[in-house]
């Protein structure tokens, strides 16, 4: 275990790497000797798991003789250290070892490997997602950009045939204005022709009319 500083119930600052215990109620600083410290390690890695006594002895004294006896002493002096009188935090598991019943907190990058993994993992996901994200970000941004000149070109363009159509409508209006007056006046032209053509057949009937009358007097005589 490579833990650097790790609190045991938000009480006891243990820092591996000094070789130090600090009670914040108390307000001491004890020193330990490196196997004490590095029992007290082993336990809190192991949190709320049974650590066997053969694994203690193996880790810290090598399956040095006489090593049963200094596992006691040394978990009776954590017992004092942590103020378990009542044997809760460090419980022994008669003939098999003991479970360190502690809330763990740990400061620092140095962490359980299991803790590392953990938190590994959630900041790769984080900034995964944060990648994301921002690409998202990017690609709307950019199709904004590259849409917007081409729909405001399309909208000038909508509106120059708008206003040209327009345009056509009121020169189309005038067309067809005009060629109505042209019409009526055709028609106008015919009538006063026809009428003048009728007019003129008249005047030459009465004048045929007052000839033929003429001449018959003169025969009469």
């Amino acid at each position: 275990m490579k833990a650097a500083v790790f609190i045991i119930n938000k009480r006891f600052t243990a820092d591996s790497l000094r070789n130090e215990v600090f009670d914040k109620e108390t307000g001491r600083k004890h020193r330990l000797e490196p196997r004490l410290m590095k029992l007290l390690c082993i336990l809190a890695e192991h949190q709320g798991s049974v650590v066997k006594r053969e694994f203690i002895i193996k880790e810290i004294w090598d399956d040095y003789p006489g090593a049963n006896e200094g596992l006691n002493q040394a978990i009776s002096f954590l017992r004092k250290l942590l103020a378990d009188e009542n044997k809760e935090i460090i419980c022994t598991q008669p003939k098999t070892g003991y479970i360190f019943n502690a809330n763990i907190s740990w400061e620092g990058e140095n962490v359980p490997e299991g803790r590392r993994k953990y938190v590994r993992t959630v900041i790769i996901a984080s900034a995964v997602l944060l990648l994301l994200f921002l690409t998202v970000i990017r690609y709307y941004t950019k199709k904004n950009i590259s849409v917007n000149p081409a729909k405001q070109l399309y909208e000038r363009d909508d509106a120059g045939m708008d206003s040209i159509r327009r345009s056509q409508g009121i020169q189309d209006s005038k067309d067809t204005s005009g060629n109505a007056a042209a019409v009526l006046k055709e028609k106008n032209d015919a009538a006063i022709a026809k009428r003048e053509s009728i007019q003129q057949a008249e005047k030459m009937r009465s004048q045929k009319d007052a000839s033929g009358e003429t001449s018959k007097g003169d025969s009469i005589h």
